[in-house]
């Protein structure tokens, strides 16, 4: 039974990233850098995911700091559209100890880990989609991390409120999605940065 509840945080988890991908795809696509934008790479492993393959030279050539800015932040906006909306019918319902309310409780709140990583973290140590925000509009970065504040506020609720039985494994989650994807961006961005320059 514990297997069937950790296969089922992965897909959430899995569904997770590769929407939040899909998000930079769907930019992408309407800026014609993308053909499919629901075709991303998204490995198994869940490191180093993008919305690619895109057209890099026609991206680099044609796309404005305001279009670039729209690609990065489609993602953070793809994961709150889920996650919020989520988290709000969660709200009304009474947490019944199911594989189902698991899936939703574990969807919700990996689509709002990731986008308060990006949003506070990443944004306090410049990586990833937040560098397309300071290339764009530094100022918009401040009520940024206030809506980050605000997600961590909703993630910190649910970790309160959740089954008692999943409080351990969703903290430790929590904790080592955060670790990992922070320090995967850094990376990330590192070697993006090199290879750019």
């Amino acid at each position: 039974m514990i297997l069937l509840y950790f296969i089922t945080g992965y897909v959430a988890l899995y569904s997770a990233i590769w929407l939040h991908e899909v998000g930079h795809g769907l930019m992408y696509a309407k800026y014609g850098c993308k053909n499919n934008p629901f075709n991303v790479h998204v490995p198994p492993y869940l490191f180093f995911s993008t919305p690619n393959p895109i057209d890099e030279d026609k991206a680099k050539k044609t796309l404005s700091h305001q279009q670039l800015y729209h690609v990065g932040i489609a993602g953070i906006v793809v994961n709150l559209l889920f996650g919020i909306p989520i988290f709000l019918l969660l709200l009304s319902l009474e947490f019944p100890n199911t594989l189902a309310f698991f899936f939703l409780f574990s969807f919700s709140l990996f689509h709002l880990v990731e986008a308060s990583t990006y949003l506070v973290i990443s944004n306090i140590f410049l990586s990833s989609d937040m560098v397309l925000v300071q290339q764009y509009n530094p100022r918009l970065r401040i009520p940024l991390f206030i809506i980050g504040l605000f997600v961590i506020g909703l993630i910190v609720f649910m970790m309160i409120n959740c089954p008692a039985s999943w409080k351990f494994g969703f903290v430790l989650a929590v904790v080592i999605m955060t670790a990992c994807t922070v320090l995967g961006r850094i990376i990330f961005t590192k070697i993006h940065t090199a290879k750019a320059g």
